[in-house]
């Protein structure tokens, strides 16, 4: 082909992208404004509180949530749910009426203050007895940033749906406390053990990404962050704007995420490494990228904390301990995700590609590899999973324009200490690391578990320099 030739077809290509990256970017913003539109309108301004006890829903309680219009009420029914309409967004306060309880449970010492920031219908948690013992009563949607990690606070515990019977933010306060002052050794540590996996498998979904994309590309790509804070916002507007269920929200993140994280190879990571700008400069562009899509989620969505749509009730008791419907799921769902990288990886020859180049670009070159094809294929499957573990992080607690960003930190430390390029270092580094976190609690305070965790993983390092798994010519 003739140098003549070639021009209309790299302009054919280089139109063809600017096309599917505008009809992306325009989807993409008709998604983000979908958020701001009511959802469900016709059935007013509801507040949906649910009401539980030890891990139990509270049926014929009455909720009684007062504004600056006065006092509603509303009665709970069999799965402890009860919608009071309220005139608009707002501050409110939500409490029990004592004689409505039944004998034996104790209504909360002090309202729960919640915030209403989005029109339609909104979501709060009201937790009694022993569960609520060291739950601040502060509110859903307006908790404010706090740590998405293991170890939220006692805010985002009484804030959100997630913190029900199940994890939703893992250790948050409540369960911290009621873990750490009540019941046998035994149970807590079962406890500790649970939840640690079912956080370790959704970070373990993020992190792969992170460790296909270092393998195969060598950037440690800082707006991953922003690639789970984008699933999490796509299936929180499918959810309430759209009245989907969370599968199809699940799925929809899935799709989306991978076109995004194809968006963006083709127009800032591809072009880069083809002008080959050094790692150092590509890096800081991530960087960049992160702040703007966080400040962009942000605009659109608010600083508040956001509740996902979803059930307490426990659906299933492993080791004595309870499990929310999306606990479970989501648990097994990032099981199935990552057996299936492994079985590609392992037993396709796309995965046979991927880790030639991870291992070799040249030599890969040399044997009819795409180099480029694989990259964008990792960019895409790497988009999708981080997409979809931000949906799963956001039912395990709530959601917000810095959720990814929360966890980030994490999401290195797991693919740092698994391995840097390695996916099974990546999946074993999540699971450590979120178990060491969970039972670091034992002796430490809440809010330094984290910085032990990190502090292992350093100590871990000192003693293998390239992870559990990786391999000693990838250091430096």
């Amino acid at each position: 082909m003739t140098a003549t030739e070639t021009l209309p077809t790299t302009g054919r290509r280089a139109m063809t992208a600017r096309h599917a990256l505008a009809a992306l970017l325009l989807a993409v913003c008709l998604l983000l404004l979908a958020g701001q539109v009511p959802a469900h309108a016709d059935d007013g301004e509801i507040i949906r509180v649910t009401v539980t006890d030890d891990d139990a829903p509270v049926e014929g309680a009455t909720v009684l949530v007062t504004g600056a219009s006065g006092e509603s009420r509303g009665t709970t029914d069999a799965r402890g749910q009860a919608e009071v309409e309220v005139a608009g967004a707002g501050s409110f306060e939500i409490t029990v009426d004592p004689a409505t309880l039944p004998e034996g449970i104790e209504p909360p010492a002090e309202p729960m203050t919640y915030s209403k920031v989005s029109s339609g219908t909104s979501y709060a948690a009201l937790k009694l007895g022993a569960e609520a013992a060291g739950a601040s009563p502060s509110g859903s949607e307006s908790s404010g940033p706090a740590s998405a990690s293991p170890g939220g606070t006692a805010t985002e515990t009484a804030s959100s749906p997630d913190a029900g019977p199940s994890t939703a933010g893992t250790d948050s306060g409540s369960e911290t406390d009621e873990a750490g002052t009540t019941g046998s050794f035994g149970h807590q540590l079962a406890t500790k053990l649970v939840r640690g996996t079912v956080f370790g498998l959704i970070l373990a979904l993020a992190s792969i990404g992170v460790s296909l994309i270092y393998g195969t590309t060598g950037l440690n790509n800082f707006a991953h962050g922003e690639l789970v804070t984008f699933g999490g916002f796509v299936a929180y507007i499918a959810m309430t704007s759209a009245g989907v269920n969370g599968w199809a929200a699940l799925a929809l993140a899935l799709i989306l995420g991978g076109a995004f994280g194809w968006v963006q190879n083709a127009v800032l990571w591809h072009p880069l490494r083809r002008r080959r700008v050094g790692l150092i400069q590509i890096m800081i562009v991530s960087i960049g990228l992160a702040l703007f899509l966080r400040y962009l989620y942000a605009f659109f969505f608010g600083p508040n904390r956001l509740v996902m749509p979803q059930s307490f009730a426990a659906a299933a008791r492993p080791l004595g301990v309870s499990v929310s419907y999306w606990d479970l799921w989501g648990s097994l769902v990032s099981m199935a995700l990552l057996a299936l990288v492994v079985w590609i990886l392992e037993r396709t020859r796309l995965g046979k590609s991927v880790r030639a180049v991870a291992d070799n670009k040249l030599l890969a070159a040399t044997t009819g590899i795409h180099v480029e094809r694989v990259i964008r294929i990792v960019w895409v499957g790497g988009a999708a999973l981080a997409a979809v573990s931000g949906v799963l992080v956001s039912f395990y607690q709530t959601l917000s324009f810095q959720a990814g960003a929360q966890i980030l930190l994490l999401i290195f430390a797991a693919v740092t200490l698994g391995g840097l390029g390695s996916a099974y270092g990546a999946l074993v580094g999540s699971l450590l690391l979120s178990w060491f976190i969970e039972l670091s609690t034992f002796v430490l305070p809440t809010s330094m578990k984290n910085v032990a965790a990190l502090i292992v993983m350093i100590i871990i390092l000192l003693v293998r320099p390239q992870g559990i798994l990786g391999r000693a010519q990838r250091v430096g």
